[in-house]
Protein backbone atom coordinates (compact mmCIF):
# COMPACT_ATOMS: atom_id res chain seq x y z
CA UNK A 1 0.00 0.00 0.00
CA UNK A 2 3.17 2.48 0.99
CA UNK A 3 4.45 1.46 -2.05
CA UNK A 4 1.95 2.03 -4.32
CA UNK A 5 0.90 5.62 -2.56
CA UNK A 6 5.06 6.89 -3.21
CA UNK A 7 4.74 5.52 -6.78
CA UNK A 8 1.16 7.69 -7.22
CA UNK A 9 2.98 10.78 -6.03
CA UNK A 10 6.78 9.68 -7.81
CA UNK A 11 4.11 9.83 -11.45
CA UNK A 12 2.76 13.09 -10.57
CA UNK A 13 5.70 14.76 -9.83
CA UNK A 14 7.24 13.77 -12.58
CA UNK A 15 4.30 14.62 -15.34
CA UNK A 16 4.40 17.69 -13.59
CA UNK A 17 7.88 18.78 -14.50
CA UNK A 18 7.75 17.31 -17.91
CA UNK A 19 4.27 19.24 -18.61
CA UNK A 20 6.31 22.23 -17.78
CA UNK A 21 9.11 21.68 -19.35
CA UNK A 22 7.14 20.63 -22.20
CA UNK A 23 5.52 24.33 -22.23
CA UNK A 24 8.58 26.36 -21.86
CA UNK A 25 9.82 24.12 -25.19
CA UNK A 26 6.68 24.74 -27.29
CA UNK A 27 6.53 28.28 -25.80
CA UNK A 28 10.48 28.95 -27.60
CA UNK A 29 8.87 27.26 -30.94
CA UNK A 30 6.58 29.42 -31.10
CA UNK A 31 8.79 32.66 -30.69
CA UNK A 32 11.12 30.89 -33.13
CA UNK A 33 8.56 30.01 -35.59
CA UNK A 34 7.85 34.01 -36.10
CA UNK A 35 4.74 34.03 -33.87
CA UNK A 36 3.82 37.79 -33.94
CA UNK A 37 2.29 37.76 -30.34
CA UNK A 38 5.23 38.12 -28.71
CA UNK A 39 6.84 41.16 -29.36
CA UNK A 40 9.42 43.31 -27.79
CA UNK A 41 8.16 46.97 -29.54
CA UNK A 42 7.49 49.43 -27.40
CA UNK A 43 3.83 50.34 -26.85
CA UNK A 44 3.23 54.05 -28.14
CA UNK A 45 1.62 56.77 -26.26
CA UNK A 46 -0.09 59.71 -26.95
CA UNK A 47 1.39 62.43 -25.11
CA UNK A 48 -0.53 65.33 -25.70
CA UNK A 49 -1.80 67.35 -22.91
CA UNK A 50 -5.03 67.94 -24.10
CA UNK A 51 -5.66 64.39 -25.38
CA UNK A 52 -9.16 63.37 -26.10
CA UNK A 53 -10.11 60.15 -23.71
CA UNK A 54 -12.62 57.77 -24.79
CA UNK A 55 -13.82 53.98 -23.53
CA UNK A 56 -14.19 50.94 -25.50
CA UNK A 57 -17.91 52.04 -25.61
CA UNK A 58 -17.36 55.56 -26.86
CA UNK A 59 -17.99 57.53 -23.63
CA UNK A 60 -15.38 60.21 -23.37
CA UNK A 61 -13.90 60.28 -19.73
CA UNK A 62 -11.30 63.05 -18.60
CA UNK A 63 -8.70 61.70 -16.54
CA UNK A 64 -6.38 63.68 -13.87
CA UNK A 65 -3.06 63.02 -14.58
CA UNK A 66 -0.93 61.95 -11.50
CA UNK A 67 1.24 64.81 -10.28
CA UNK A 68 3.71 63.83 -7.56
CA UNK A 69 4.23 66.57 -4.96
CA UNK A 70 7.30 66.83 -2.16
CA UNK A 71 8.42 63.61 -0.75
CA UNK A 72 9.38 63.76 3.24
CA UNK A 73 12.34 61.81 2.81
CA UNK A 74 14.15 62.42 -0.06
CA UNK A 75 12.26 66.32 -0.74
CA UNK A 76 10.92 67.65 -3.83
CA UNK A 77 10.66 65.52 -6.63
CA UNK A 78 10.20 68.08 -9.01
CA UNK A 79 11.93 71.44 -9.96
CA UNK A 80 8.60 73.12 -9.57
CA UNK A 81 7.43 73.91 -5.35
CA UNK A 82 3.99 71.92 -5.37
CA UNK A 83 0.92 73.72 -4.57
CA UNK A 84 -0.18 72.89 -0.88
CA UNK A 85 -4.24 73.57 -0.26
CA UNK A 86 -5.09 74.89 2.83
CA UNK A 87 -7.96 73.84 5.01
CA UNK A 88 -10.50 75.94 7.00
CA UNK A 89 -11.01 74.08 10.20
CA UNK A 90 -12.22 76.63 12.14
CA UNK A 91 -16.17 76.59 10.92
CA UNK A 92 -16.04 72.36 12.21
CA UNK A 93 -14.84 73.40 16.03
CA UNK A 94 -17.29 76.70 16.43
CA UNK A 95 -19.98 74.23 15.51
CA UNK A 96 -19.37 71.48 17.51
CA UNK A 97 -20.47 71.63 21.12
CA UNK A 98 -18.00 68.45 22.16
CA UNK A 99 -14.59 68.77 21.38
CA UNK A 100 -11.03 66.93 23.04
CA UNK A 101 -12.79 63.59 24.56
CA UNK A 102 -9.76 61.80 26.07
CA UNK A 103 -10.73 58.74 28.34
CA UNK A 104 -7.29 57.40 30.52
CA UNK A 105 -5.95 55.23 31.50
CA UNK A 106 -6.91 51.96 29.05
CA UNK A 107 -6.51 49.37 30.48
CA UNK A 108 -8.33 50.64 33.42
CA UNK A 109 -8.23 48.75 36.64
CA UNK A 110 -10.62 50.73 39.08
CA UNK A 111 -10.54 54.56 38.38
CA UNK A 112 -11.73 56.21 35.12
CA UNK A 113 -11.13 59.49 34.12
CA UNK A 114 -12.27 61.19 31.33
CA UNK A 115 -11.32 65.07 29.88
CA UNK A 116 -13.62 66.97 27.25
CA UNK A 117 -13.59 70.37 26.20
CA UNK A 118 -18.00 72.06 25.93
CA UNK A 119 -18.23 74.76 23.83
CA UNK A 120 -21.85 75.99 25.85
CA UNK A 121 -23.57 75.27 28.65
CA UNK A 122 -25.13 71.36 28.14
CA UNK A 123 -26.90 68.59 29.32
CA UNK A 124 -24.28 66.08 29.43
CA UNK A 125 -24.83 62.49 30.27
CA UNK A 126 -21.69 59.88 30.53
CA UNK A 127 -22.54 55.69 30.03
CA UNK A 128 -21.02 52.77 30.09
CA UNK A 129 -22.19 50.21 27.11
CA UNK A 130 -21.30 46.62 26.87
CA UNK A 131 -19.91 45.11 23.15
CA UNK A 132 -23.68 44.43 22.89
CA UNK A 133 -24.66 47.79 22.93
CA UNK A 134 -26.26 46.98 25.87
CA UNK A 135 -26.13 49.97 28.63
CA UNK A 136 -24.18 48.85 31.72
CA UNK A 137 -24.01 51.85 33.87
CA UNK A 138 -24.96 55.51 33.74
CA UNK A 139 -22.10 57.54 35.90
CA UNK A 140 -22.96 60.78 35.18
CA UNK A 141 -25.95 63.17 34.17
CA UNK A 142 -26.09 66.80 34.69
CA UNK A 143 -25.80 69.77 33.29
CA UNK A 144 -22.20 71.79 32.89
CA UNK A 145 -21.14 75.03 31.87
CA UNK A 146 -19.33 75.74 29.05
CA UNK A 147 -15.40 75.17 29.47
CA UNK A 148 -12.74 72.40 30.04
CA UNK A 149 -14.25 69.49 32.23
CA UNK A 150 -12.65 66.15 34.11
CA UNK A 151 -14.31 63.60 35.45
CA UNK A 152 -13.17 60.66 37.52
CA UNK A 153 -15.21 57.64 37.84
CA UNK A 154 -14.58 54.63 40.21
CA UNK A 155 -15.48 51.33 38.30
CA UNK A 156 -13.87 48.99 40.11
CA UNK A 157 -17.23 47.69 41.92
CA UNK A 158 -19.81 48.33 39.02
CA UNK A 159 -17.56 46.47 35.94
CA UNK A 160 -15.89 43.03 35.51
CA UNK A 161 -12.83 42.43 33.50
CA UNK A 162 -13.34 42.63 29.75
CA UNK A 163 -13.95 45.64 26.89
CA UNK A 164 -16.59 47.92 27.32
CA UNK A 165 -17.79 51.82 25.60
CA UNK A 166 -18.00 54.75 27.43
CA UNK A 167 -20.78 57.19 25.86
CA UNK A 168 -20.66 61.12 26.72
CA UNK A 169 -23.46 62.27 25.04
CA UNK A 170 -23.73 66.61 25.21
CA UNK A 171 -26.71 67.78 23.72
CA UNK A 172 -27.24 66.26 20.33
CA UNK A 173 -23.68 65.07 20.09
CA UNK A 174 -22.35 61.74 20.97
CA UNK A 175 -18.62 60.76 21.26
CA UNK A 176 -17.88 56.75 21.57
CA UNK A 177 -14.48 55.46 23.45
CA UNK A 178 -13.72 51.68 23.72
CA UNK A 179 -11.78 51.02 27.34
CA UNK A 180 -10.50 47.59 28.79
CA UNK A 181 -11.38 46.79 32.25
CA UNK A 182 -8.82 44.56 33.99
Amino acid sequence: MKQNYLRNVFFLLFTGMLMSVFGEVQAGIQVLSGDTTISSKPKITDTRKNKPAYLKNGVKVNFVPFKPQVDKVFGNTSSVPPKIKEIDTTDKDDNKILNNVKVYPNPVTDLLNLTFLVNKDSNVTIMIMDVLGNEVATLFSERLTAGQQIQSFNIASKLTSGFYFVRLIVGNETVIKRISVL
